[in-house]
């Protein structure tokens, strides 16, 4: 989800980190994680949720999806405390946002290893 702690993770594993966010857009995310799978890196395509274009594009790759498992209350702090103007703009619709992932999420037919990075009880 947003706020669920993507770049965190991924930004604490050896290799290139992919992230739509420092370039810019979705196609430009897109274009650099097929440039560096073409030199055999290994990547960490940060996204919310795969679009059915990346489920395309990495069909035929190595791929392992993550859920980063992260309650809504830690993802609310996580985005107050990134202080990500987009975010803050209108913190609701993000919040809503996430309720849109996580549903994508538990009705995925997507094999996702479920990580925890902040101490929690709650499970999804």
């Amino acid at each position: 989800m947003i706020g669920a702690g993507k770049t965190l993770y991924c930004e604490g594993k050896t290799g290139v980190v992919s992230d739509c966010d420092k370039l810019g857009n979705k196609e430009k995310q897109l274009d650099f994680t097929l440039e560096n799978e073409l030199k055999s890196k290994k990547i960490y395509h940060i996204t919310c949720y795969p679009t059915r274009k990346e489920r395309e594009i990495f069909e035929n790759m190595d791929v392992k999806y993550i859920w980063i498992n992260t309650t809504y209350a830690q993802c609310r702090t996580n985005i107050l405390q990134r202080g990500r103007e987009r975010d803050l703009k209108n913190l609701d619709a993000v919040l809503r946002k996430n309720e849109e992932i996580l549903n994508l999420y538990l009705h995925s037919d997507i094999r996702f290893e479920v990580i925890d990075i902040f101490q929690t009880n709650e499970r999804w």
